[in-house]
């Protein structure tokens, strides 16, 4: 053979081994970025989970602090579900008159 043509077939072999490479990267590069967009979407729905709950939770201290300067008649309590537990719920609390100073 030729030197010419030696030096044309390193050469090919060279490029055949860098895009086998390039290849292997490419692929490890995609699994890594289904792997990102797993943990974006995941991180996505916990956050969208905790604003739901700081809503409702912002909605119960609300309700709690109207209730607080209303006018109690009489207090009562109502059975409510949260997150699929039934809790009780008091509705107008009263509180008994002050003894003295705190």
């Amino acid at each position: 053979m030729t030197k010419a043509r030696i030096d044309h077939r390193q050469r090919a072999i060279e490029l055949s081994a860098a895009l086998e490479i390039t290849k292997f990267q490419r692929d490890a590069y995609r699994a890594q970025i289904e792997k990102l967009e797993q943990r974006l979407a995941d991180a996505d729905r916990r956050a969208e989970r905790a604003e739901a709950r700081l809503h409702e939770a912002t909605q119960m201290l609300s309700n709690l602090a109207l209730q607080a300067v209303s006018l109690p008649t009489r207090s009562n309590a109502t059975e409510v579900l949260v997150d699929g537990k039934s809790i009780l719920r008091l509705n107008n609390p009263g509180l008994p008159p002050s003894s003295g100073p705190c």
